[in-house]
């Protein structure tokens, strides 16, 4: 299907004003969609029409350029009074004398097009077959907030907003590095979205970088407007595995490091969160509360998130197993015991409490906050006291479930956490459905996942598989900074 964008392409400028104000007039639906303005002006016999959108800029502001941008005119034109001039020279000294704009000329419809609905002032003048732009642009936004996913508690607390602009500044203040490169993109077939691609020059893989270019340019989805997510299937060609290929972040401190690292950091605007990829497995272990902490106690907490990840996967589906061998469990393992004989097998308990626990997930987010309280009150008595109280489960499946649960929150990564819950159930339906066995081959089954996949070309159990030391040492412990002179090698970088 042909969008109107592309239709575009071989629609060139007309030097007669009334035609290109007639075509755009039909094509944006000027009269129709009121957010769109259409200004004509005349000055110093300079015939022009002005188009912008409306929600883009302060209005005293547009009020002080327009008289500015008369004034200048007028005494351009004194200067030529023959309208001798081209649309280069008028740029030229625009640029030098109206105030605090950026002044640029555009040859082609298309980008004239994208322009005006991206919100700066575009000027199509009388007699040129190029146009103006004036970038008068102010762009809805809310203010610098803490993140609300990776909270530390030392170190900053400025989080990404919905304005990619904001986002570039915010990784920029942290690395004032010449060597900084931030390529902008426009994807989607309709949205026609800012992407921004961040790299550094001298670190950054060259092929790497090409890779993420190549694959950001050829997105022709009409639902990027969706934000990150879409662009990260497309950049990734998910499937469906579950498991996390990318990391996204709210935070700049975490994007600027992954720069450092080597890697490669993808801005979405209207997007609170930022790409950083590619990422392996371990990687998704890591918190930046880690490096806001002494060296020793960051080692520490990195077992705790290594620790809650695994008991996040395996702790019910391990007790279905065990429960199942009670007599045979050597005296240190007899807490386990045998939970009472209940009208639902074991492994089904856990499987109600598992989606017990994941609509209490989506009530909290999607409840409105004065509600947040009552809603926890009655999931703990409806999945709580009252379950145990009319035999649907035992106590011990809402223990290993809770503490599932809470290692599950504990991961910094989000989406690590939900594939780690997807993989979750099905061990538990394996343990459950074929004892030990069931439970070993979903185990394995996991391995083969994790061990095929790939985040854009990087090994995703790197550096377990494969093997390397000095990475595994990196990725597990937290060394103390002063004596990091390495970059990851599984990014290739060129530092």
């Amino acid at each position: 299907m042909t969008t109107a964008m592309e239709s575009l392409d071989n629609i060139i400028i007309s030097s007669d004003l009334k035609e290109n104000d007639d075509f755009l007039k039909e094509l944006l639906g000027i009269g129709v969609s009121w957010d769109l303005i259409a200004k004509p002006f005349v000055f110093a016999d300079v015939k022009m029409t002005a188009y912008t959108a409306n929600g883009y800029f302060l209005t005293m502001n547009m009020v002080l350029i327009v008289e500015n941008l008369e004034m200048t005119i007028k005494e351009f034109v004194a200067r030529h009074p023959n309208r001798s001039f081209s649309m280069a020279e008028l740029a030229n000294y625009l640029n030098v004398t109206v105030g605090f704009v950026q002044v640029q000329i555009i040859k082609k419809m298309r980008d004239a097009v994208r322009f005006i609905l991206s919100g700066p002032l575009v000027i199509f003048i009388d007699g040129h077959e190029e146009v103006l732009l004036i970038d008068t642009r102010i762009y809805p936004m809310r203010s610098i907030q803490e993140p609300e996913i990776e909270r530390v508690v030392r170190g900053p607390r400025d989080g990404f907003t919905e304005t990619m602009l904001m986002n570039v500044a915010l990784i920029r203040r942290r690395l004032r590095d010449p060597r900084l490169r931030v390529e902008l993109l426009q994807v989607g077939a309709r949205s026609q979205t800012d992407v921004s691609l961040i790299y550094l020059q001298d670190v950054t893989d060259d092929q790497l970088v090409a890779q993420f270019r190549k694959k950001l340019q050829s997105i022709s989805s009409d639902i990027v407007a969706m934000g990150e997510q879409s662009v990260t299937e497309w950049l990734g060609a998910v499937k469906w595995n579950p498991y996390p290929i990318v990391r996204f972040t709210e935070r700049p401190d975490v994007a600027a490091t992954g720069l450092l690292e080597g890697q490669v950091v993808v801005v979405v605007d209207t997007t609170p969160e930022v790409i950083v990829g590619p990422t392996t497995l371990f990687h998704h272990i890591h918190h930046p509360e880690d490096y806001h902490v002494y060296p020793a106690v960051g080692v520490y907490m990195r077992i705790v998130i290594m620790v809650g990840s695994l008991l996040s996967l395996m702790a019910p589906s391990l007790f279905v197993v065990l429960a199942a061998e009670h007599d045979n469990l050597p005296k240190v393992l007899s807490f386990l015991g045998t939970p009472k004989n209940l009208p639902l097998p074991l492994g089904l308990q856990f499987l109600l409490a598992q989606l017990g626990v994941d609509l209490f997930e989506r009530a909290v987010v999607n409840t409105p906050t004065a509600l947040g309280a009552a809603i926890g009150v009655v999931a703990a008595l409806v999945f709580g006291q009252f379950a145990v109280m009319m035999n649907l489960v035992a106590p011990e499946v809402l223990v290993f479930m809770g503490t599932a649960a809470i290692a599950q929150f504990a991961t910094s990564s989000r989406e690590l956490a939900a594939a780690n819950r997807m993989m979750r159930a099905l061990l538990i339906a394996l343990a459950w459905l074929f004892g030990g066995i069931g439970f070993a081959v979903g185990m394995i089954f996991i391995v083969i996942v994790l061990g095929r996949t790939r985040a854009m070309g990087v090994p995703y159990l790197w550096p377990a598989a494969p093997f390397d030391w000095k990475g595994l040492k990196a990725l597990f412990v937290r060394v103390p900074l002063h004596s990091v002179k390495d970059r990851s090698a599984v990014f290739r970088s060129k530092d």
